[in-house]
């Protein structure tokens, strides 16, 4: 986390991707949040379910990350290929830092006068992703630890929504994606439900 726009930095799940060699790997996250001043139109309130159309909120970006290692190799090459083919061979092998391999993106306001989280986006970048989004559980849990995350930071807040679609995925099967995570339409391009904090 070399970068001053990143203060915070979280673990979220371990998951399982193919892209990682299918190794349980742990995903984390590096966060910034602001304070910022916000002024919605009516009609924003169709996707952002909000009564106060002016004041503060907080934004939060959150990058979902894996840190890999980060292998150099020094290889000699032969002059003539061997009688097996080979045309060199590793001479040194060193492990340097881990580096950060970013795997989705994350974005979200929280309105205090309303105890409203707007989860605005989350989702897996489609390298990682590894099959149709109801079938895949890394995508589930990066948005079920990322809600989490959220709620933590925002002990105030009573209900989370989000936007009813994503252009990433099909409308129908997205629905049946927040349906699983327990949320159901608030407004007209909203969805969303309550916090339970027992």
């Amino acid at each position: 986390m070399n970068d001053p726009y990143y203060t915070l930095d979280t673990s979220l799940f371990d998951g399982q991707f193919r892209y990682f060699g299918d190794e349980l790997v742990l995903v984390r996250g590096k966060v910034h949040i602001e304070q910022e001043r916000y002024r919605l139109r009516e009609a924003d309130r169709d996707i952002e379910p909000i009564t106060m159309l002016k004041g503060t909120r907080q934004y939060i970006h959150l990058k979902p990350f894996v840190l890999v290692p980060n292998i150099t190799l020094t290889i000699g090459l032969y002059q003539q290929p061997t009688t097996e083919g080979a045309i060199g061979e590793v001479l040194e092998a060193g492990e340097q830092k881990h580096r950060e391999v970013e795997i989705g993106q994350a974005q979200a306001w929280y309105y205090p006068a309303d105890t409203t989280i707007v989860l605005w986006e989350c989702f897996l970048h489609e390298f990682v992703r590894d099959g149709p989004l109801l079938e895949d559980s890394n995508t589930w849990d990066l948005w079920e630890h990322v809600a989490r995350f959220l709620q933590e930071q925002f002990p105030e807040a009573s209900r989370i929504t989000t936007p009813f679609h994503d252009p990433i995925f099909e409308t129908e099967e997205y629905h049946e994606f927040l349906r699983s995570l327990g949320n159901g339409p608030v407004a007209k391009a909203a969805w969303g439900k309550s916090i339970n904090r027992d």
